[in-house]
């Protein structure tokens, strides 16, 4: 399996699944169709399928024109999410399995940053949408910081070598971020600076792995001493449970530019 990252608009990524023996191609979250298609056709792929991960705009805009080109092409999302996105024909419940491009899939549900957010699971690649994103997680649009702290590890869970394929180039300003709330941490001031190379060439910060975010992302941290010993000092955490300190991390990192 070969997975293209797409950008879109002005940060997001779609992301093209590539079958290179069958030809066929599915995308994730296509935002705008003319990039899906230019690759589709200059690869001269056949495309099959697009596996929707929540309701927003800039993850779903491409689908309409998409359908105009491929009007028998498969259009999978989470049951809950029909309403909100009309162009589903593909329903699909939590911890459903089913094939995509011959290769096997499950969707997982992950609330937070939506109530109805899923990701995508192919063997250690995951998809995840705006649930996380490189060292950091989606704003809590709808759900809650327990339903996201539980959707983050339900992520972890999938292993150290999972591949996560994030919906937004946001790594570099969450990296910042999570510098100054445990500056003693070098694996950040080494991820900051590996990624700084990567933006400064255009190539996309992801996908990132399990084991990366596990070192280097503030919301899967949340019982690091010294991250808490830094929201108590700067900021009167008193609550050190790992739910408050999650809450806490989630509201600095909305005011944080």
């Amino acid at each position: 399996m070969d997975v293209i990252t797409i950008p879109s608009l002005f940060d997001n990524y779609a992301y093209l699944i590539v079958n290179d023996a069958t030809g066929e191609a599915a995308v994730v979250d296509p935002a705008e169709a003319w990039p899906v298609l230019r690759l589709v056709q200059g690869r001269r792929l056949k495309l099959t399928a697009v596996l929707c991960t929540h309701h927003h705009q800039d993850h779903v805009g491409g689908i309409d024109e998409l359908l105009d080109e491929f009007p028998d092409l498969r259009v999978v999302g989470f049951r809950p999410d029909r309403q909100r996105i009309p162009l589903l024909n593909e329903l699909l419940d939590d911890g459903d399995e089913f094939t995509v491009c011959g290769q096997q899939c499950s969707i997982m549900q992950t609330p937070g940053h939506t109530t109805t957010s899923v990701v995508y699971r192919f063997g250690e690649h995951l998809f995840v949408g705006d649930t996380l994103f490189g060292a950091g997680c989606g704003r809590l649009f709808e759900g809650t910081a327990a339903q996201m702290a539980d959707s983050l590890a339900k992520i972890v869970a999938c292993g150290e070598r999972t591949r996560l394929y994030f919906g937004h180039e946001y790594t570099m300003v969450n990296l910042r971020f999570a510098q100054q709330l445990e500056p003693g941490n070098g694996a950040i001031g080494e991820r900051l600076q590996a990624v700084a190379e990567l933006r400064r060439t255009e190539r996309p910060s992801s996908p990132s792995a399990v084991s990366e975010e596990l070192q280097t992302n503030p919301f899967l941290r949340v019982q690091q001493k010294e991250l808490i010993d830094t929201l108590a000092a700067r900021h009167g955490l008193t609550d050190h449970s790992p739910l408050s300190v999650f809450q806490t991390v989630r509201q600095l990192r909305n005011d944080f530019s």
